[in-house]
């Protein structure tokens, strides 16, 4: 019975340690729960304390697009266009800038090809010398006109002095068979010597003649021709002495010869070219054969004189097609005043094919830079607007316009290098045109 009380007694004492020791892990909790949020409320009251503390030291930024116009009194520029130019009255009057519409109309109709400038073979000469010798003058310089029959060098020779020997002694015998032929046939007449007597010198009389006309067309052949001893260079010898000539009218294009050179026969020394017209020979290809005909009229252009342009004419096509390259060969006659084309150089030849309706600009209109061609359209007094442009054919002094431009739209025909040189600066504003008066602001 004890021992059961003891039992019950120790289980008491259990659960009302257990139950404190939950109530005491209760208050607990709760305490601590309690703790934080007070700590909370305490540091949330420490910062809204220490935050006017730092306001003053807030920064305000202006707005990016905040109009200062309102502190200054002055209106901010306007941002400049890319590729437009204003000026003033007085800068445009100074630029001579003139403007033309763009015109929808007829223009000639062409078929591109490109060849090479040669020299007019019908009037070229390349000029030998007949006879081996020393050159001991030269008369003709590099560029120099010459009419046919001038002198261009001379010559000493010894081979000529020789021939014009042997013409003198075929001359002498020649003529000492002639007074005997004649006192042979007065002794005939007079019957003082037989028949056979006379044919004999006169057989003789016609050998000599022989000699002498070998003699003579010898002396021809080699282009003897008599000069006047005042024209002889000092020193030579009249019987050695060989002019060479130009055999027709031109310019001396090329020379090969200095004073004192020994030159041989049939050596080429000159060239003497007429080059007022000249040839350009182009391959036609097979499928453009329609459109091109000896006597179709052509235009001629080159690359260092790109805003000029020189008439010609088919004057010759090929009777075959080249098997290897399917074209025509083509010879284009052009005339060449003042001597600005020459031979050798690159040419594109536009043969006018018909017309047809294009957009067309003056050919002064269109400018080029850094590999873009452009125009300046004038968009309104004073202000001008570049254009890049694509082109086409070109003929009368215009140019045909694929892309780019309007019909009507006034564009620059003159002035415009004014224009290209501000828009390449960059100044679009404030160049000080004009003496003073720059752009229009």
């Amino acid at each position: 019975m004890r021992m059961r009380l003891t039992k019950t007694r120790w289980l008491v004492i259990i659960l009302a340690t257990l139950s404190a020791a939950g109530l005491l892990g209760r208050w607990y909790v709760h305490e601590r729960h309690e703790h934080d949020q007070h700590a909370g409320h305490d540091h949330a009251q420490h910062a809204d304390k220490k935050e006017p503390a730092a306001a003053p030291a807030k920064i305000e930024t202006a707005p990016a697009d905040h109009d200062h116009s309102k502190h200054t009194g002055t209106k901010e520029p306007e941002a400049p266009v890319p590729g437009q130019v204003k000026l003033t009255p007085e800068a445009v009057q100074q630029a001579k800038i003139e403007t033309a519409p763009v015109v929808l109309g007829p223009l000639n109709n062409r078929a591109l090809f490109t060849g090479e400038l040669v020299f007019n073979e019908e009037r070229l000469a390349k000029i030998h010398s007949r006879v081996p010798g020393r050159v001991v003058q030269i008369v003709a310089d590099y560029g120099q006109m010459v009419k046919p029959g001038e002198v261009l060098a001379i010559i000493d020779s010894v081979e000529l002095g020789q021939a014009q020997m042997g013409s003198r002694q075929a001359a002498a015998k020649f003529n000492a068979a002639q007074k005997a032929h004649d006192r042979a046939r007065q002794l005939y007449e007079g019957k003082a010597i037989s028949r056979a007597e006379l044919q004999e010198r006169q057989a003789r009389l016609e050998v000599e003649r022989a000699d002498l006309d070998y003699a003579q067309n010898r002396l021809r052949l080699l282009g003897a021709g008599g000069i006047a001893p005042a024209s002889l260079p000092k020193g030579a010898r009249s019987g050695a002495i060989f002019a060479l000539r130009s055999p027709i009218a031109g310019r001396v294009v090329d020379r090969k010869v200095t004073p004192g050179l020994v030159v041989k026969e049939d050596e080429e020394l000159f060239t003497v070219a007429d080059t007022s017209a000249l040839w350009c020979f182009v391959q036609i290809p097979e499928k453009d054969l329609p459109l091109v005909n000896a006597g179709s009229q052509a235009i001629i252009t080159v690359s260092s004189l790109s805003r000029e342009e020189f008439p010609g004419a088919v004057d010759y096509l090929a009777d075959m097609v080249d098997k290897a390259t399917r074209t025509v060969r083509a010879r284009v006659r052009v005339d060449n005043p003042g001597n600005r084309l020459k031979a050798g150089m690159f040419a594109n030849i536009a043969v006018r094919v018909g017309q047809r309706t294009v957009l067309s600009v003056p050919e002064t209109a269109v400018l080029s830079a850094n590999g873009e061609l452009f125009v300046f359209v004038e968009m309104a007094p004073g202000i001008y607007q570049k254009h890049l442009v694509k082109t086409g054919v070109k003929g009368g002094g215009r140019v045909e316009v694929l892309e780019g431009l309007d019909a009507d739209e006034p564009v620059v025909v003159q002035g415009g290098f004014t224009l290209k040189s501000e828009v390449e600066k960059g100044a679009f504003q404030g160049c000080g045109l004009g003496g003073g008066h720059g752009h229009a602001h």
